[in-house]
């Protein structure tokens, strides 16, 4: 792994918990403790005064006195079996009002010393022995340095506890000197401890050698605390197979940087998380070698698959799915294969386990036919150095699962995994949000908001929980289909005793041809880096869950007795009742909205009200029928931050109630005009609305229209002002109002635009031509007839005249006739 550069040692850290108002733990000190022995520890944090007690994940820990000494301090005296696991334990402060956030407690093998400064120079190097954990401060621009005697042919391992403490963004590097002052050994980062340097070597001669820590840009800090492990314990990078079936006694050769470090047998456990940061479907699991075992355990795959090692005399090694491919790429550039036949059509899913369980190897995976054509292939996948490739064989024949590293490396301990499977379903269940604690108050309820990753199928599912705390129960409803998120409702009746615990969360499919389900799993974040990156976390596979003491309020949300509508909205009222001294501000949220349905999601109730309104809007393909509807309820008290929970309502989604046709209009300024509308109601109309036009322009108005069971077309005045301006208006839009007896019901609908033109400029009349000043009386002479002028007038004068004599209209045609011939 690369290091860090010096600047985000310095500007990046621990992670915090989201909100600043809740207990908060700071520290533990010290960082961990020999087990079979008993450890005072000192937690110091913020808002710790009310403490009742320590919460300690299973594995081997027990409280055994516990003392709040001043605010911010909490004295305790911890018991550690010794039996127990080594490795990481999450820990919380119980107080009144909650459970503050997690901090990590390690237990380790050997006895405990503490770092005793001034040991920066050969002459002051502090004295140890071997088979010890020190407990050290790598400071600003500080080298530590730990001599011991070693004897030759001895295998000295060394591991550092840093980065995995939690504590911040620290990155230790170690070296080994002989006793000339040579460096034989050193190391900054590993695959296996990440940031955590991890060194092994076996000594060629007896005498002192000395240990040198530091930050490895020596850029260290008060806060850089370490927990280095010196001992003759094999201390495997990596393992050959990388996992087994769950219940099986598994024999492993063991890897390091330098080769082989031997065998052990171990027996394979059910998948879980303890150890630290721990992949799904990953255990850790201790490996002891000649009655030592290392500080921190191997990582093995634990599923139901055969295994399958490279064979290395062979060019490719066969296999049939479903199955486990194990193998090392010992040398540059190597591409191991494996070969297959199939089907045209046939599906497989190859995935690679190698960087998650902490070797060196950045898998890249490659499909070829037989012939070395080449298909596919995959470099990364999720964010994550881990390859994973969907196959769909195009044809009949032999086919080449090719793995390799992606920039060529190669080692010893270049372990890695492919697990070709057939695709499935599974699911995995997390928590939305940063804060993995809860605390139900007496006689009250709390929110535990829920997320569901389905794979392969989007049924329903229903929600468990067991081991919660006595007085508790739980209230979810079934997950709908395609929902991927849901709040669970925890309540405490009046007597539930003041305790907690560790409580499972499984969530499984509804549908009786679905058998899939999945265990709740949470990583909680520690350490971020740059851009946020996250560099440690703790996974944990239980939620701590405590009752505290009653709230000094209540919330209440009323049952809503209208629908929302799709492209409507309304309004859900939440009342709270107050305990007389509580007059704070309460911050209200929804946790949990029906597909599409929008709202703000927090509310800041002022001080002394008691009485709150949150608006919901749904879409045109808001989902439809009845959802669940709760609120979460959060306030600041003397103790803390308390989080509050109200019971479920339900809110009914349904189809809007009304269509409009309208056509666009253009109006100038300062004039009046229409919009046409074509109305047409749909079913749950509840037979009146008053239709609205809003969002017009400056100086512009319309007329509101009342509708009822009858209209289907409708009238609407438009006026626009002098002052409105001039353009095209696309942001108008219809509100059609529904006074219903349980509220009132908004709908919205598409308007057209509306352009404002400029009135046209007026035409100027053009002035009278002045008449010319004549030079003389003389009359004007008139323009002399035309010859067809003549004809015409002759014409009608002959048919006057005859008509005058005869009496009648007969002869007319022929005179015509004859006076055109004549023409």
């Amino acid at each position: 792994m690369r290091s860090l550069a010096a600047p985000i040692a310095l500007l990046m850290g621990m992670v915090t918990p989201a909100a600043a108002q809740f207990s908060e733990l700071k520290s533990i000190l010290p960082r961990g403790g020999q087990r079979g022995t008993e450890v005072e520890v000192r937690l110091k944090g913020t808002r710790l005064e009310g403490a009742r007690d320590l919460i300690i994940e299973p594995g081997g820990i027990e409280v055994r006195s516990l003392e709040v000494n001043e605010k911010g301090r909490v004295d305790a005296v911890l018991a550690i079996a010794p039996d127990a696991e080594l490795g990481p334990r999450a820990v919380w402060v119980r107080t009144a009002t909650g459970i503050t956030n997690l901090r990590t407690f390690s237990i380790g093998a050997f006895p405990e010393v503490k770092e005793s400064e001034p040991n920066g120079t050969a002459e002051e190097a502090q004295p140890v022995s071997v088979e010890t954990t020190i407990n050290g401060i790598a400071q600003n621009e500080d080298v530590d340095l730990f001599v011991f005697e070693g004897v030759s042919g001895d295998r000295i391992s060394i591991e550092i506890e840093g980065q995995r403490l939690g504590d911040r963004l620290f990155d230790p590097a170690v070296a080994l000197l002989d006793q000339r002052g040579f460096v034989i050994a050193s190391n900054d980062d590993s695959a296996l401890g990440r940031q955590d340097p991890v060194l092994s070597v076996v000594l060629s001669e007896s005498g002192p050698y000395t240990i040198q820590v530091r930050e490895s840009a020596y850029r260290g800090a008060n806060d850089c605390r370490y927990r280095l492990h010196l001992g003759r314990f094999v201390r495997p990078a990596a393992t050959l197979p990388l996992g087994g079936r769950p219940g099986e006694v598994l024999a492993l050769q063991l890897l390091d940087s330098n080769g082989s470090a031997g065998e052990a047998t171990v027996l394979v456990p059910t998948a879980r998380a303890r150890g630290g940061w721990v992949p799904e479907g990953v255990a850790a699991v201790p490996v002891r070698v000649s009655g030592t075992e290392a500080p921190s355990p191997t990582w093995l795959r634990s599923v139901d698959l055969d295994n399958v090692l490279e064979v290395e005399e062979q060019e490719a090694t066969a296999f049939h799915a479903p199955v486990a491919l194990n193998g090392v790429l010992a040398s540059a550039n190597e591409e191991d294969r494996y070969s297959f036949s199939g089907k045209k059509g046939d599906r497989l899913v190859a995935t690679a386990y190698a960087r998650r369980l902490r070797t060196p190897v950045d898998a890249v995976i490659h499909l070829r036919q037989g012939d070395g054509k080449w298909l596919a292939g995959n470099d990364d996948n999720a964010g994550g150095p881990d390859s994973r490739l969907d196959i769909n064989l195009p044809h009949d024949g032999d086919f080449l699962l090719c793995v390799r590293d992606h920039l060529g490396r190669s080692g010893p301990d270049f372990a890695y995994r492919i697990e070709v499977t057939r695709p499935s379903r599974r699911m995995g269940v997390s928590l939305v949000g940063e804060r993995p604690q809860f605390s139900v108050p007496q006689g009250g309820s709390t929110v535990v908001d829920l997320s569901f990753d389905r794979e392969g199928f989007e049924g329903p599912l229903a929600v468990e929980m067991e081991g919660l705390p006595p007085g508790v129960s739980l209230n979810i409803p079934e997950v709908p289909a395609g929902v991927s998120t849901m709040p669970a409702l925890l309540t405490a009746d009046d007597h539930a005793p003041s305790t907690h615990a560790m409580t499972r969360v499984r969530a499984r499919a509804t549908n009786p041809d679905t058998d899939v389900s999945g265990d709740l799993r949470v990583d909680v974040e520690l350490v971020r880096g740059q851009n946020n990156v996250v560099f440690w976390a703790h996974t944990l596979d239980r939620l701590p869950i405590a009752v505290g003491a009653p709230a000094p309020f209540r919330v209440r949300l009323e049952q809503p007795s209208i629908p929302l509508i799709r492209n409507g909205s309304m309004s859900v009222v939440a009342l709270i009742e107050r305990d007389e001294g509580f007059e704070g501000e309460v911050r209200l949220y929804l946790p949990f909205l029906p597909p599409n349905v929008n709202s703000v999601r927090e509310i800041k109730v002022p001080a002394g009200s008691e009485r709150a309104e949150l608006r919901l809007s749904a879409r045109g393909n808001a989902a439809l029928g009845d959802w669940p509807l709760l609120v979460k309820a959060e306030a600041d008290t003397p103790g803390g931050r308390v989080a509050i929970g109200t019971e479920f309502v339900t809110l009914k989604v349904a189809e809007k109630f009304l269509e409009l046709t309208v056509q666009p209009v253009a109006l100038e300024q300062d004039s009046e005009g229409e919009l046409f509308l074509e109305i047409r109601r749909l079913e749950g109309y509840p037979g009146a609305a008053r239709l609205q036009l809003v969002g017009l322009p400056h100086d512009a108005r319309a007329d509101e229209v009342v509708l009822d069971k009858e209209t289907a077309t409708g009238v609407m005045a438009l006026k626009v002002g002098a002052k409105s301006p001039a353009g095209t208006h696309k942001g108008l839009q219809f509100r059609a109002l529904f006074d219903l007896p349980g509220g009132l019901v908004v709908q919205a609908l598409s308007a057209p635009e509306l352009r404002i033109q400029k009135p046209a400029p007026a035409v100027a009349k053009k002035p009278a031509p002045k008449k010319p000043v004549e030079a003389s009386a003389e009359p004007k002479r008139e323009r002399p007839p035309t010859r067809l002028e003549k004809l015409r007038a002759e014409h009608a004068a002959r048919v006057a005249s005859e008509s005058a004599e005869d009496g009648d209209g007969s002869g007319a045609g022929d005179a015509v006739e004859e006076e055109g011939e004549e023409r």
